[in-house]
C-alpha cells in the first residue's frame, strides 16, 4: 500500500535545508553523505516507480546519475524549491531520457509488459493497487507517486516535472481515473 511520507515542521525543515545547500555547494563531504541519507530511498523510490517493475538495476544507474548530475547543478541552485524538489527535477529528466532511449531501441513495451506479467505471477499475494499501478503508464504512475507516496504539493510536482500547476492537475486527474479503472 502507498504511504506518505511525514514532513517536519516547515521552519525547522527550511533552516536545516537551507544549511544543507550552503554545506552542498561549499563541497563537504559530510553534507554529501548527508543529503543521500536523507534521499537516496525516496529518489530511488520515485525513479523505481517511474521505471515500472523489474528494472532494480537501471533505476541505481539512473540514481547514480542523478546524483552526479545534482553535484555539477548545485552551484545553480537558488533555493527556489526545496532540495529534494530540485534532485527530483533531476531525477526525473534522467529518468525520461532514458524511457526514450529504451523507446528508440524498441524495447520499452516489451520489456515493460514481461516484467509486469513477471511481477503478477511471480508474487500472487500482492496487492490489488501494487497490480493496478504496474498497469499504468509510466507519467501516471509517476505523478501518483509523487502526490501520494512523496506527499508533494502540486506546486512542488509541478516544479519537479517542469509543467504549470493546471496541467499537474489534469494529469493526477487522468491518472486517478486510469487508477481506478485499473482497479475495476
Amino acid at each position: 500500500m502507498l504511504k506518505a511520507v511525514r514532513k517536519m515542521p516547515a521552519s525547522d525543515a527550511m533552516s536545516d535545508e537551507a544549511s544543507l545547500a550552503a554545506r552542498l555547494k561549499r563541497g563537504e563531504p559530510a553534507a554529501a553523505q548527508e543529503f543521500f541519507d536523507l534521499y537516496s530511498a525516496r529518489i530511488h523510490r520515485f525513479i523505481a516507480h517511474a521505471l515500472g517493475p523489474g528494472n532494480d538495476a537501471d533505476a541505481e544507474d539512473i540514481l547514480q546519475d542523478t546524483f552526479m548530475a545534482l553535484a555539477e547543478a548545485l552551484p545553480f541552485f537558488r533555493g527556489q524549491s526545496s532540495l529534494f524538489t530540485f534532485a527530483c527535477a533531476i531525477a526525473h529528466r534522467k529518468t525520461i531520457s532514458f524511457i526514450r532511449a529504451r523507446a528508440r531501441r524498441s524495447e520499452l513495451l516489451k520489456d515493460h509488459t514481461l516484467e509486469a506479467v513477471r511481477a503478477i505471477i511471480d508474487q500472487p499475494d500482492d496487492h490489488a493497487l501494487k497490480d493496478a499501478m504496474a498497469t499504468l503508464s509510466a507519467e501516471h504512475r509517476e505523478i501518483l507517486i509523487l502526490k501520494y507516496v512523496e506527499d508533494m504539493a502540486v506546486a512542488e510536482i509541478a516544479a519537479v516535472l517542469a509543467l504549470s500547476e493546471h496541467a499537474i492537475e489534469s494529469r493526477l486527474a487522468r491518472a486517478r481515473k486510469a487508477l481506478i479503472k485499473a482497479l475495476d
